[in-house]
C-alpha cells in the first residue's frame, strides 16, 4: 500500500515536468502556431519559390535563422512557336514589321521598252494576314544609237568599234503607301494581294552627239500599283515571293515656250507610264 501511494506521487511529479520539457522542444522547432501553418503553405505553392527564411525565434543560440528545405525547379514546356508568332492586338506589345525586296521587270504600254525594276516593300503587320506600309521601286531603262564601224584589230584578236550617236535614260520612281492582305500563315504556299497609292517621278535625259542638242526634264503625277502573288514560306520569319503587278499613272511636265505671233505659252507635256511588270523577292520579319 505505500508502494503504490509512492509510485502515483512520483507520476504526479513527472507528469508536468515531461509536459513542460515537450513544449518547450516544440516551442523551439517552431517559435508560434502561425510560422506552422505558413511553412505547410510554402510547401503546397507551385514550383517557383525556392527557400523560405523565417526571423530568428527568441532563444535560438547563435542567432541563426530558420530555412527550409530549397523545393526543386519545375521545368517548363513550350509549345512549338509557329509561323509568325507575335501578339498583334497586344496594347503592352509593338506591332511586327516584315520587309521585302525584289527585282524584276516592267514593261510600260504606251511608251518605251521593258527596263529592270527593284524596291522594297515595309511596314508593320496589322495582323497575320494585313499589313500597312511604304513602297518604293525603282525603274530604269537606258538605249543607245550606234553606227557600227566594222573590226578593229586587237591585242590577241579583233574588236568591234561602233560610233555612239545618241543615248538615253529613263527612270521612274514611285513612293506609294500600300495595304496587303495575305492568306493563312499555315499554308505551305501563302497567297497575297496588295495594293498601292502615291507620287510618281519620270527622270528622262537624252544627249544627240551629231546636232548637240541634249534633253533633261522631270516629269511627275499621281499613281497606284496593284500587285498579287504567292510566297513560300523558308522559315518561321522568311518567305520567297513571286508576283505580278500593274502601274497606273500619268506623269507631267511644264515648259514655258515661245511661239511666234503669239509670245510666251506655257506648254504640258504628260507621258503615260501604264504598265504590267513581274517581279521575285525575299520577305522577313513576320
Amino acid at each position: 500500500m505505500r508502494i503504490n501511494i509512492l509510485l502515483i506521487l512520483l507520476a504526479a511529479v513527472a507528469f508536468p515536468v515531461v509536459a513542460a520539457a515537450n513544449a518547450g522542444a516544440s516551442d523551439l522547432l517552431l517559435p508560434n502556431p502561425s510560422f506552422r501553418m505558413f511553412a505547410l503553405a510554402s510547401v503546397q505553392d507551385p514550383p517557383g519559390s525556392t527557400s523560405l527564411t523565417t526571423p530568428v525565434a527568441p532563444g535560438l543560440p547563435g542567432g541563426t535563422s530558420l530555412t527550409t528545405p530549397a523545393l526543386a525547379p519545375t521545368t517548363q514546356f513550350v509549345s512549338y512557336v509557329g509561323y509568325r508568332p507575335r501578339f498583334y492586338r497586344s496594347p503592352m506589345s509593338a506591332l511586327p514589321i516584315t520587309a521585302q525586296i525584289h527585282v524584276g521587270f516592267f514593261h510600260p504600254i504606251d511608251n518605251f521598252s521593258t527596263g529592270f525594276d527593284g524596291g522594297f516593300r515595309v511596314g508593320p503587320q496589322v495582323d497575320p494576314h494585313i499589313q500597312l506600309g511604304l513602297a518604293m521601286d525603282w525603274w530604269h531603262r537606258s538605249e543607245n544609237k550606234v553606227l557600227n564601224l566594222g573590226t578593229v584589230e586587237a591585242p590577241g584578236g579583233t574588236a568591234s568599234q561602233e560610233l555612239i550617236l545618241s543615248e538615253s535614260s529613263a527612270n521612274l520612281v514611285p513612293i506609294l503607301l500600300f495595304i496587303q492582305v495575305s492568306g493563312d500563315e499555315n499554308m505551305s504556299v501563302i497567297p497575297y494581294g496588295g495594293v498601292g497609292v502615291g507620287y510618281e517621278w519620270l527622270f528622262l535625259s537624252a544627249n544627240d552627239y551629231l546636232t548637240h542638242a541634249s534633253f533633261d526634264q522631270t516629269f511627275d503625277g499621281f499613281g497606284w500599283r496593284a500587285w498579287a502573288g504567292a510566297g513560300l514560306p523558308l522559315d518561321w520569319g522568311t518567305r520567297v515571293n513571286a508576283e505580278v503587278f500593274f502601274n497606273v499613272c500619268d506623269v507631267e511636265s511644264e515648259m514655258d515656250v515661245y511661239i511666234t505671233d503669239y509670245g510666251r505659252a506655257t506648254v504640258r507635256n504628260v507621258i503615260k507610264m501604264s504598265g504590267i511588270g513581274v517581279r521575285v523577292g525575299v520577305a522577313w520579319g513576320f
